[in-house]
């Protein structure tokens, strides 16, 4: 015990914080692994202290020592040399703390090793070597060796968690209050699902992880797949259930592993539409009406512009190409959809800017465009993300301000001398310049102005989509 640890006596108190319930492996672990060494006083000590754990940390609820003496039938010094041994063992971590109350002890239980673990750490592994024995020591590590099945031949045919139970898509991206109140009182390490670590997505990598983890998919080729699966959910506007499903259809049943090729291909052929949609005008309606929060976000902006960032902000950018091409009775081209895989796979811009961004190309350029082109593509993303375009209200606020610029007229300058001497200026006849204004092409309506006929038709589209997709 340490140095500094006071004079302990029946009379002082104890608190035992509350720790999750040991598995039947653990228990198992525990009584043939760690009674050895701890012996038979410690094991019961380690059961006592669970027997007085409480769930919460009020200190005026704490036990005293006497309880455990009683517990135990033992006196004192027995009861602390068996405590060391837990300690040693890392079965418990003792703390003290004095209060108004008097002097007392912390006493928090510590997980068992797992049996991989046990025997992998060189002073516990010897420790029981030496307690047990050669002969005792082979046979218990013989108890914990895995019984392995050759598998090869066979086909497995478990069903899915998903194939059992119908699950509510919403609830599970976005799970009810209940379900987020009761994980957020727990430990992390008690719900945390080995897989792919959490990234600054959007995507829920944690839901994802445990439909794959029903299915006996590879978790560990799924996090090294994080950049691909990022990207298709986003091109496509996959949820994080759909794309548990994908991969669970494109993953070997022996080895839990998939190719990448085989899923890209597989969500290209399930989402890549080429034939015209028909909304209602309901559908249209749910899918352009702006929520509260982006009403008063875009208040600056009319009627069909709200209309238009609702729907960048809520279509995956390959339904809203696949609209915009529809609305001109054209098709999404291979080289389209890679512009677009590509703009996305680079994370600099989100879902509602490159919308925005195709549609500034297919609908608002001055002359006629009628497929996305990669230099012009590049150049206007090159020049949004130099001007810290970060969200669809930023970029349509930036058309505009370039729009009344290019729209002001422009100032006659003086003309410029060459050689210190002014420029003649040359006199245009009446008949020609008769003929000039004749022959000048009048000037064009800006068509850059923002149609509200032309928005509810692109929000028709998308609705259609998207209610193709759930269907």
């Amino acid at each position: 015990m340490p140095k500094e640890e006071p004079a302990l006596t029946p009379k002082t108190g104890l608190l035992v914080p509350n720790a999750p319930v040991l598995s039947a492996t653990q228990q198992t672990v525990l009584a043939e692994l760690y009674l050895p060494l701890t012996g038979a006083l410690a094991y019961g000590l380690y059961a006592a202290l669970l027997s007085l754990q409480s769930t919460t940390t009020q200190v005026s609820g704490r036990h005293s020592h006497a309880e455990v003496l009683g517990i135990l039938n033992a006196d004192l010094p027995t009861v602390l040399a068996a405590r060391t041994k837990l300690e040693g063992t890392g079965l418990l971590r003792t703390y003290y703390q004095p209060d108004e109350l008097g002097d007392y002890y912390i006493y928090q239980l510590q997980p068992p090793m797992t049996a991989q673990q046990f025997f992998a750490d060189d002073l516990l592994s010897v420790l029981l070597l030496d307690t047990v024995g050669e002969t005792r020591y082979q046979q218990t590590a013989a108890n914990f060796k895995p019984v392995t099945v050759d598998l090869s031949q066979a086909q497995e045919v478990t069903a899915g968690l998903l194939d059992v139970f119908h699950l509510d898509g919403q609830k599970v991206t976005t799970p009810p209050a209940t379900v987020q109140e009761v994980r957020q009182t727990l430990p992390a390490s008690s719900v945390a699902t080995t897989g792919p670590d959490l990234t600054k997505t959007d995507f829920d990598w944690q839901v994802l992880g445990q439909i794959l983890q029903q299915n006996y998919v590879d978790l560990n080729q799924v996090s090294a797949s994080r950049e691909l699966i990022v990207t298709e959910s986003r091109v496509y506007g996959i949820s994080e259930v759909e794309m548990g499903k994908l991969i669970s259809e494109v993953a070997s049943l022996t080895t839990g592993k998939f190719d990448e090729n085989q899923l890209k291909l597989l969500i290209a052929r399930r989402y890549q539409r080429t034939t015209t949609p028909v909304a209602t005008p309901a559908a249209a309606s749910a899918a352009a009406a702006p929520t509260s929060t982006a009403a008063v976000a875009t208040s600056q902006f009319s009627a069909s512009e709200q209309q238009l960032l609702s729907v960048v902000k809520t279509t995956a950018p390959s339904d809203f190409l696949t609209a915009l091409k529809q609305e001109k009775h054209g098709i999404v081209t291979a080289g389209e959809q890679r512009l677009l895989y590509d703009l996305v796979q680079r994370r600099i811009f989100s879902n509602g800017v490159i919308n925005m961004l195709t549609y500034c190309i297919l609908q608002l350029q001055k002359r006629e465009v009628s497929t996305l082109n990669k230099n012009l593509m590049e150049t206007i993303a090159d020049n949004w993300a130099q001007h810290e375009i970060t969200t669809p209200e930023a970029a349509l606020t930036y058309l505009k301000q370039r729009e009344q610029a290019q729209n002001q007229p422009t100032r006659k300058r003086a003309p410029r001398r060459q050689n210190g001497r002014p420029v003649r200026k040359e006199v245009v006849p009446k008949w020609m310049q008769a003929s000039s204004a004749a022959s000048k092409p009048k000037p064009a309506s800006s068509q850059t102005s923002i149609s509200a006929a032309d928005r509810q038709k692109l929000a028709d589209r998308v609705a259609k989509l998207k209610s193709d997709k759930e269907g």
